[in-house]
């Protein structure tokens, strides 16, 4: 158990890169276009960027989860997320 936490710890922050990525992506869409920080949500930005993870999601997961966590800002998600996986990762490589 403690080998699979120490993985998950490192995986955790090793894709803090790609979660810096996403959000310089969705910040550079908000700038660019008419969309602000407040009204770039998840269906939005996976529509139009994304087409094909947005049509495999829906076929494979139960859509009121997935309308739920779409519809919130993908800025604000993006950051939370980054935050949120960053810190869970140094805290758990700690232990």
């Amino acid at each position: 158990m403690r080998n699979f936490l120490l993985g998950l710890a490192y995986f955790l922050v090793y894709t803090t890169p790609i979660q810096v990525g996403l959000l310089l992506w969705v910040l550079w869409v908000v700038f660019s276009t008419d969309y602000t920080l407040t009204s770039l949500t998840g269906h939005i930005f996976l529509r139009e960027n994304l087409l094909f993870l947005y049509e495999w999601i829906y076929s494979w997961f139960w859509n009121a989860y997935l309308n739920f966590w779409y519809v919130f800002p993908m800025t604000f998600i993006v950051i939370l997320k980054l935050i949120i996986n960053t810190w869970l990762g140094f805290w758990m490589l700690k232990k």
